[in-house]
């Protein structure tokens, strides 16, 4: 379980560390950003739609890295972003459009398409895995599993349920099953 743990927050420094500097750069890079997205081969519409909210959006999925009652949505918007890079990479892998100017920025628009798409598809699996492992604790947190496991540990005696309140109730047995 603590290599589990270890996993887990070595995937959030690694999506924190990406979503953040990318929004930041597109941000201090904005008319640039904009530029680019103008000139993919969408409509203008769509272009400066996607100027105007992916950097505050994938922002906004590196921030809520930050709390853990956010995390199931950063690693729910991370690997949705994802899964469209993918395929907008992808398409562009098989020159479905012919050359298409990169609004990525920092060290990305340094890649080939190629490089561009292995590494978009690692950041991939790393949300979806990050999603996976934030389900299973969460899960594994829930008020019913912490009942489960005090039945099954064996302690009849006490048995608390955390409603999520800042108090816990505590459930006893019987009078009569304690002189037992």
């Amino acid at each position: 379980m603590k290599a589990k743990k270890i996993i887990y927050q070595i995937i959030l420094i690694t999506l924190m560390a990406l979503w953040i500097p990318i929004s930041l750069d597109k941000f201090i890079n904005y008319e640039l950003f904009k530029s680019a997205m103008i000139q993919q081969p969408f409509s203008d519409q769509l272009g400066m739609f996607l100027a105007y909210t992916l950097p505050p959006l994938e922002l906004a999925v590196g921030l809520l890295f930050i709390m853990p009652k956010t995390r199931i949505w950063a690693f729910s918007l991370s690997s949705l972003l994802m899964v469209a890079f993918v395929a907008y990479v992808g398409l562009a892998v098989l020159k479905v459009w012919g050359k298409i100017p990169c609004g990525c920025g920092l060290v990305f628009h340094q890649l080939g398409w190629v490089a561009h798409l292995w590494l978009n598809i690692g950041f991939l699996l790393i949300s979806l895995f990050g999603l996976w492992l934030e389900l299973s604790f969460l899960k594994h947190h829930s008020p019913i599993n912490r009942i489960i496991e005090n039945n099954a540990s064996g302690d009849i005696t006490s048995l608390q349920v955390n409603s999520g309140s800042p108090t816990a109730t505590e459930l006893k047995t019987s009078p009569r099953l304690q002189k037992e």
